[in-house]
């Protein structure tokens, strides 16, 4: 969240994405409405992560992300549906009703999420971001080689 000069807020520092998604929770893919949502934490990058190739429910998404860590990364329930709950209204997730909600469990109750383009713009984004830093890190040797 920008006020008229431009300056960052407190919100932004801290990287408290709760209180500035509604400014940002837009379909416009400016640089600067991008930026205000980054970096992502890590449960927001793993849930995104979870659902960039198609909509899941948050049971699928939870298995997804542990095994995709290695059981490194649990999401409680807790964490999950709460950070789902703000990835929606950061616009960023939508839910799936009807036919494809079905067809990932069978089971109508379960809400399925699936990316918005808006989503996947700062999914985009944070993942390239990332790659940066990695080869900032390689460049700096503070990263050894596989096998090292």
């Amino acid at each position: 969240m920008h006020d008229d000069s431009g300056s960052v807020n407190a919100a932004e520092r801290t990287g408290d994405h709760a209180m500035k998604r509604r400014d940002t929770a837009r379909t416009d893919a400016s640089d600067a409405a991008i930026e205000a949502m980054l970096p992502l934490s890590p449960a927001w990058l793993h849930v995104l992560l979870a659902v960039a190739g198609g909509h899941k429910h948050g049971y699928a998404i939870r298995r997804e992300v542990e095994a995709r860590t290695r059981n490194r990364v649990k999401l409680w329930p807790a964490t999950l549906y709460g950070t789902l709950s703000q990835l929606s209204s950061a616009a960023l997730l939508e839910e799936v009703e009807g036919e494809a909600a079905d067809a990932e469990g069978g089971d109508a109750r379960r809400r399925c999420y699936r990316l918005t383009q808006w989503g996947r713009t700062v999914l985009d984004a944070e993942t390239r971001r990332l790659e940066e830093l990695v080869r900032y890190a390689h460049s700096r040797g503070a990263v050894s080689e596989p096998g090292v």
